[in-house]
């Protein structure tokens, strides 16, 4: 007898690295927050709700068919990046080819950026805009496409993109993500990038104020959590899975003060034993903030400097200059938490000299930790557009779309010279005498030199037990053009995605139509 079919099932696909063709994601796994926040808000309703995470799972094709046999969903949701994109479509085909009659869903920032693409592969039936949450409870509960704002989906041969909805700004009426129907035991953060273990990542607000051109959270509208829902959540997952560190993945953790401050004060005054990290805008950190931050259990700050050169920044629509950069390192040294400053060769406008200024700033800056990527234009972003604009975008396969792959091909500098940036700056920076001694000190005390003991134990030798990487190959499709069952219409350009989830008070409640 059939197991009785679940009402949705939310599925995480692989991310498999076409350069290295292994599984992206060995060095970390973290739960996919925003598909568990879909799960946990279906579920607070009233139905049916399972999990698969894939990556983290690392499941075949068969071991996939095999979940579908025996969950039959009603509804499938998946949650997209461009780098997971052509997994997902593979995915998506087979559960169509298991459970036909089910709703597939696609959601995240790269299908709201190309709905009418990804809607060309026949086994995807509604893309979702922006937030997941109400539209996703909405399909679930049958209401008719035509009323469900903020998705777009075919009718015939023909796109509707129904009229926008409204941002939610409460986001505590959302219940914490469905930590419990997830592989809690198989998430695992960066080697090197927490203090200790167990940890996990957490997220504060929503949207963020900044203009980035690379970014496709930039412009787009700033919510927050409120301080008390979040310290509940993460007493929570301290008495539910033993977490010892919170990894804040918010790009504006810092921009809201007051909650911040009111977030710290309680998590001082829980006393809840609890490290952690998050993201800060420079222009949005002071040392009262560093200071209270620091008391309430924060070791490490992370700062998106981007580039050493004022003309760069200014194309790329870093608003905050150097100095004001230096101050938030100096500030965190200051009250001894540790500065990790993320730093992007082959911006905008770059040339060898651009490049040369970002690389002796970031030796100027001496933040504790330097991380170098090469500027990678993700459809939705205004790079994106300009670089198409502009015929500079070496690839449109979503596969190759990692920070570590030359994507544009810029006419004031070479890919040589962007890969040689890459290569060289992680040397002349980890290579330093001051470099490799912070690293030494920081594995001076019992409790540090036990940490890295337990990290060995809990991630290294878990991913050489779990490796399976043979079976990757069910998942190493690097041509998009596989999943067109349609033509898609070559002309049109993916929207900004800031301009998909602004609400549009002009737009009439009538449909828009694109043809495919």
């Amino acid at each position: 007898m059939l197991n009785e079919r679940i009402d949705a099932l939310l599925i995480n696909p692989p991310w498999i690295s076409k350069d290295e063709n292994i599984w992206h994601g060995i060095k970390s796994a973290m739960p996919p927050l925003g598909l568990l926040s879909v799960a946990a808000y279906t579920e607070s309703k009233g139905h049916s709700v399972k999990v698969l995470d894939v990556h983290v799972e690392k499941f075949s094709a068969e071991e996939v068919i095999q979940y579908l046999e025996q969950t039959r969903p009603k509804v499938a949701g998946f949650s997209v990046v461009t780098a997971t994109a052509n997994a997902a479509h593979a995915i998506a085909r087979l559960v169509k080819q298991v459970v036909p009659d089910c709703l597939v869903v696609f959601g995240g920032v790269h299908p709201e950026a190309m709905p009418a693409e990804v809607l060309c592969n026949l086994a995807v039936d509604v893309v979702v805009r922006g937030d997941g949450e109400e539209p996703f409870l909405e399909l679930v509960q049958g209401l008719p496409l035509e009323e469900i704002g903020g998705i777009s989906y075919r009718q015939g041969s023909t796109v509707i993109h129904n009229r926008p909805r409204p941002v939610e700004m409460n986001l505590d009426k959302y219940p914490f993500p469905a930590y419990h129907l997830a592989p809690m035991d198989k998430y695992y953060p960066a080697i090197g990038a927490y203090k200790r273990l167990p940890a996990i990542n957490m997220v504060m607000t929503r949207g963020c104020p900044g203009k980035c051109n690379f970014c496709n959270s930039a412009k787009t509208t700033l919510r927050t959590r409120s301080a008390e829902h979040v310290v509940e959540e993460i007493k929570y997952l301290k008495k539910t899975y033993g977490i010892r560190e919170i990894q804040f993945y918010d790009d504006t953790f810092t921009v809201m003060k007051p909650n911040v401050m009111k977030f710290c004060e309680l998590m001082i005054k829980e006393n809840l034993d609890i490290t952690w990290a998050a993201f800060v805008r420079s222009d949005c950190f002071s040392e009262e903030m560093a200071k209270a931050m620091k008391k309430a259990g924060c070791h490490q700050v992370l700062i998106g400097v981007e580039s050493g050169d004022e003309e760069i920044l200014r194309n790329i629509g870093k608003t905050i200059n150097r100095e004001k950069t230096a101050e938030t390192i100096r500030i965190a040294r200051k009250v001894g938490i540790d500065s990790r400053a993320a730093f992007i060769f082959g911006n905008q406008g770059e040339t060898v000299a651009s490049m040369k200024k970002t690389l002796d700033f970031s030796l100027e800056l001496d933040p504790d930790i330097a991380l170098y990527n090469i500027c990678t234009p993700y459809p939705g972003t205004q790079l994106y557009k300009w670089a198409k604009e502009n015929d500079y975008l070496v690839s449109e396969e979503w596969s190759d779309y990692e920070l570590s792959s030359f994507m544009m091909r810029l006419p004031t500098v070479t890919e040589e010279e962007i890969q040689n940036f890459y290569k060289d700056a992680h040397r002349d920076f980890y290579l330093r005498p001051i470099s490799m001694w912070r690293r030494l000190v920081r594995v001076t005390s019992f409790s540090q030199i036990k940490d890295l003991i337990h990290a060995f134990f809990f991630i290294v030798l878990r991913q050489k037990a779990s490796q399976r990487d043979g079976i990757r190959k069910d998942w190493q499709h690097f041509d998009k053009r596989e999943f067109y069952d349609l033509l898609p219409d070559v002309l049109a350009a993916p929207k900004l995605t800031f301009e998909i989830r602004r609400e549009n008070h002009k737009m009439s409640s009538e449909e828009l139509k694109q043809p495919v």
